[in-house]
């Protein structure tokens, strides 16, 4: 073809000194780290990344490595700095020398790591989401619910295996006051990229039984901060701070609060002392009740005594007042027992003279009766003796109109006034609808009978 041309190694060895000659330093560079990798030699390999301000477009990639022996320097500041590890998702500042090799093309050297800016940039991501959820309105909604005087069924939010959630259960079940607690898991995914969104179905799906629960306990205990980071996201902040039912955290942080931690109602450092605060505040409620039980108790026996000495009392003080009742009701009884025998005999003769009159009444009333009953008796005869011959009149009648009604049908006579008779296997025809063509008829006449076969059937319309 006649151009000249150089192979692709040589392109490789123009572009790498030109970038020998432009690169004679170090540089500091900030990027987030989208993966990483330990290899078994202990060399690091991470793709370093960087996004625009909403996080959803990728503005540039680049490959980076920190070699062995520098690895293990930089691994141990950065986390014994910041308490937590290097790994996906966080933000950092590296100091890193461009390198470029025919073969494997670009890297970038990590030589340094600056701990503060990873740091700084966590904290800020706190501050955004505190912020937003202040001005949303929502940010104190969870601390201004007041706790129950006892928590006793709980919805515990936690991993099933976590070492924290056994601890609390535990705790509770084994409390010295022999309370039984009523708990519920919801479990959930407590690190990684979906803990935000289990925590937050896990809300969900208490909501279904609020109206039972008395509160939510959300526990992890302990772990690195970077396994904590989920804590402090907006979502899962959001469905705590807004949910109808206290809140109480035990999620282990041992440097700062997770902004769980500032909008839950209670928050408390580890699930044992979740368990502990329950278990205080049961045993201080039971404590109020046995106080009040002897207060009870004490006034109930003052009371008592009170109503004993009144009652003694009133009983000396009744005595006399009895005495003289009683005085006076035996003297009228005496007066009442004197007039006795006069009361009694002139109810007799107040009762004989009733039963006098009401004899007299019953005779009159008597004879009456009987004229009565013997007047209707007689009447029941004359009745009697017209009786049959009017019934036999009746039926006399009604003979001889069925006789005469009996004659004028009679078939014998219809037929001899022109009508006829037709059968067709040897039933009586009523309806013409009843007959089909090429059946055999029988007509049958006053004098006579005729056979034939059908041709034509018509009905009528109607």
């Amino acid at each position: 073809m006649g151009q000249e041309a150089i192979t692709l190694f040589q392109l490789n060895q123009k572009i790498k000194g030109v970038l020998d000659d432009a690169m004679m330093h170090s540089i500091w560079v900030k990027a987030e780290i989208g993966e990483l990798r330990v290899n078994r030699t202990g060399h690091c390999y991470l793709d370093l990344i960087e996004k625009d301000d909403a996080g959803n477009q990728l503005l540039a990639r680049s490959r980076a490595i920190i070699w062995a022996q520098n690895y293990r320097m930089l691994k141990a500041y950065f986390e014994s700095s910041t308490g937590q590890a290097l790994s996906s998702g966080l933000k950092v500042l590296v100091k890193v020398t461009v390198q470029f090799q025919e073969v494997f093309g670009l890297s970038l050297i990590i030589t340094d790591i600056d701990p503060s800016y990873t740091m700084g940039d966590l904290a800020r991501k706190r501050r955004e989401v505190l912020m937003r959820l202040e001005e949303e309105g929502v940010l104190e909604m969870n601390k201004d619910l007041e706790l129950p005087d006892v928590i006793q069924k709980i919805a515990v939010i936690s991993s099933p295996t976590a070492a924290g959630y056994g601890d609390f259960i535990n705790q509770l079940e084994s409390n010295p006051y022999g309370i039984k607690f009523y708990h519920h898991l919801f479990p959930a995914v407590m690190q990684g990229d979906r803990a935000e969104q289990s925590i937050a179905e896990a809300f969900d799906r208490i909501f279904d039984y609020v109206d039972f629960f008395d509160a939510v306990v959300l526990i992890r205990g302990g772990g690195a901060t970077i396994d904590l980071l989920c804590f402090d996201s907006y979502w899962v902040a959001y469905h705590l701070a807004q949910f109808p039912l206290p809140v109480l955290t035990g999620i282990g942080h041992e440097r700062d609060e997770s902004v769980a931690d500032l909008v839950a109602n209670t928050s408390l450092k580890t699930p044992t002392a979740v368990a502990a605060f329950l278990i205080e505040q049961a045993g201080e409620f039971l404590s109020g009740v046995d106080e009040k039980a002897l207060q009870v108790a004490e006034m109930a026996r003052d009371l008592i005594q009170a109503e004993k000495q009144r009652a003694e009392h009133i009983a000396a003080s009744y005595v006399p007042n009895v005495k003289m009742d009683l005085q006076r009701r035996a003297n009228k009884l005496e007066r009442v027992v004197g007039r006795l025998p006069v009361m009694v005999s002139r109810r007799m003769g107040f009762e004989s003279n009733q039963l006098g009159r009401l004899k007299e009444k019953v005779f009159d009333f008597g004879g009456q009766l009987i004229k009565q009953q013997r007047l209707a008796l007689q009447q029941y005869r004359v009745s009697l003796h017209s009786l049959p011959g009017r019934r036999f009149a009746a039926e006399e009648k009604r003979i001889n109109y069925l006789d005469n009604a009996s004659r004028l049908n009679d078939p014998e006579k219809l037929l001899k006034k022109g009508y006829s008779l037709t059968y067709a296997g040897g039933k009586l025809v009523k309806s013409a609808a009843e007959i089909n063509t090429g059946d055999t008829v029988n007509t049958r006449f006053y004098d006579g009978e005729l056979t034939g076969k059908v041709e034509k059937v018509r009905l009528n319309k109607k």
